[in-house]
């Protein structure tokens, strides 16, 4: 059994703690690489000076656009050792979509991966940062772009600043980005304290022991990766182990290398690993638990026969906690998302915002039993937060049911948000893109059944009369515009959009149409879309 965890309420006093109490046990594994406790501390202590050095205070923020690495959370805690505000992006970002939420941020400082730079290079001149730091994961640093700083100056031999102001547990520690569906992507401002509370409630239903090793392939740049696996970990004296990207070909051999005991999985990662060819492997590692999103009645005991684990599911958003609803282990049942976690309230609504009986489908609705425990608020759009807050409750805009006992069982998303190998897609950015295209008149973005399950993005196009175009020339604009999963799969060329009185696009109609005569894919059509380099 697990030690009794400390009290801890922001995340330089949890290190600090940890260090002291764990010394050189392993807090941080990744293939060839270890971090114990005191090294954690102390390299991010000295990448605060590196910060302080840069002109970083308390409350100032730094963005990151990196893969997994040590590196990625050691630069993070040292922003967070200063008072400071982490702002992880998404490594797919490109074009406008990655000059406004760093800009959007008013993040002073951004910590780039190199294989990323030329992407960035691309909009920098329209991005309002003062410094650029460059991290080469081979260590590269003779060469880096003009104007740019290599990742090693930020450690020097020293530690924190002796007059940095430490946060408070209501204070921010991150902004991440999430999709809008009207508009762009919102900052969630996430405090000290939702960290630390989301992750000892996700340690009383995972079933761990001293000897737990939390792994996941899921990028850091999203709450997951970071409340159910590092902090999980940190919290309960745990090694929280992590791989650069998801590769399904290898998976559970890097699990098994890296001593895995827990993993992280998405809906997309399940079936795709399922529908791998059956190998010796699929059984010959460590893993006891997969803490997993989106698993569906009928794949769930098939996954867990094959493998030899035990599926606990949960249900989570970055606005409330990676993890918010979580089967008890003891008491899992399959098709559910569970039971609310001790730090939320759960209730299933109408549209007037009225609770339904047991068994009827209705809006998901959470709100903390505690303060700071779930986001404070969208980064400068008070309209966008008080319209999520109605009623004292935040409105999740997912459908789900409730049983007699209280389990909850997702239906559907309600909002127009895009759910895509766990990513969450506005239509908004993808329409953008098209409408940009000179021969297209009006394009609208759906969400469509995917057979790895959640959905593939559809893009229902309109085209301009006499300004004729092509498929394959509509995919690559999207292409060169948009992150590689924004890209839509299909697209389906029609002489008009369904609309309500008021003009707005009838969604629903479209997403239930069957392919039309124009639709055209993507994959057929032999159009690659190009990942991030790695």
């Amino acid at each position: 059994m697990l030690d009794a965890q400390e009290d801890y309420h922001d995340l330089p006093a949890m290190l600090r703690g940890k260090a002291h109490k764990n010394g050189e046990r392993v807090a941080l594994r990744f293939p060839g690489k270890e971090l114990s406790y005191s090294s954690l501390l102390s390299t991010s202590e000295r990448a605060a000076a590196g910060f302080a050095d840069r002109g970083l205070t308390h409350g100032q923020k730094a963005a990151f656009l990196l893969y997994n690495s040590p590196e990625f959370l050691t630069t993070w805690y040292g922003v967070n050792l200063l008072g400071g505000v982490m702002v992880p992006l998404n490594t797919a970002l490109k074009g406008e979509l990655l000059r406004y939420e760093i800009d959007d941020s008013d993040a002073r400082i951004l910590v780039i991966d190199r294989r990323l730079y030329e992407e960035y290079s691309r909009v920098a001149s329209q991005v309002h940062v003062d410094q650029v730091v460059v991290y080469d994961h081979e260590g590269r640093y003779s060469d880096l772009p003009l104007g740019t700083s290599p990742l090693t100056d930020l450690y020097p031999a020293r530690g924190v600043p002796s007059d940095a102001i430490a946060p408070l547990p209501g204070e921010p520690a991150c902004i991440m980005y999430t999709s809008g569906t009207t508009g762009p992507p919102k900052g969630v401002v996430i405090p000290h304290e939702k960290y630390l509370s989301t992750a000892r409630a996700i340690s009383t239903r995972s079933e761990l022991s001293r000897d737990s090793v939390l792994f996941s392939e899921l990028p850091l740049f999203h709450c997951n990766a970071q409340e159910m696996t590092m902090h999980t970990a940190l919290l309960n004296d745990l090694t929280a182990a992590f791989a650069e990207w998801f590769k399904a070909s290898t998976y559970w051999e890097v699990a098994k290398e890296l001593r895995a005991t827990h993993v992280s999985l998405l809906i997309a990662m399940i079936n795709i690993l399922y529908k791998q060819p059956e190998r010796p492997a699929d059984r010959e590692h460590s893993v006891q638990v997969a803490l997993t999103a989106g698993a569906s009645r009928d794949i769930w005991p098939k996954f867990e026969r094959r493998f030899g684990l035990k599926v606990i599911e949960l249900y989570g958003m970055t606005e409330c906690g990676c993890t918010t609803l979580m089967n008890p282990p003891s008491s899992v049942r399959v098709g559910s998302v569970g039971l609310p976690l001790d730090f939320v309230e759960a209730m299933v609504v109408d549209d007037a915002d009225q609770p339904v009986p047991a068994r009827t489908k209705g809006e998901l609705v959470v709100r903390p039993r505690r303060p700071f425990t779930m986001m404070l608020e969208y980064y400068k759009k008070p309209e966008k937060t008080v319209e999520a807050w109605r009623n004292l409750w935040f409105h999740t805009g997912d459908y789900v049911w409730q049983d007699e006992d209280g389990y909850f069982y997702f239906v559907e998303r309600k909002k127009d948000v895009i759910r895509r190998r766990g990513e969450n897609i506005a239509p908004y950015d993808v329409e953008t893109a098209l409408n940009a295209h000179p021969s297209v008149y009006e394009a609208v973005v759906v969400g469509v059944p995917s057979p790895l399950g959640e959905e593939d993005v559809k893009a229902y196009v309109v085209l301009k009369p006499g300004s004729p175009a092509e498929a394959e020339e509509l995919f690559r604009f999207a292409a060169e515009r948009l992150p590689f999963f924004m890209v839509p799969q299909f697209l389906e060329f029609v002489d008009e959009i369904p609309k309500t009185a008021n003009q707005k696009a009838q969604r629903y109609l479209l997403r239930s149409r069957p392919h039309g005569p124009r639709n055209y894919d993507r994959d057929k059509l032999g159009i690659q879309v190009a990942r991030p380099a790695r």
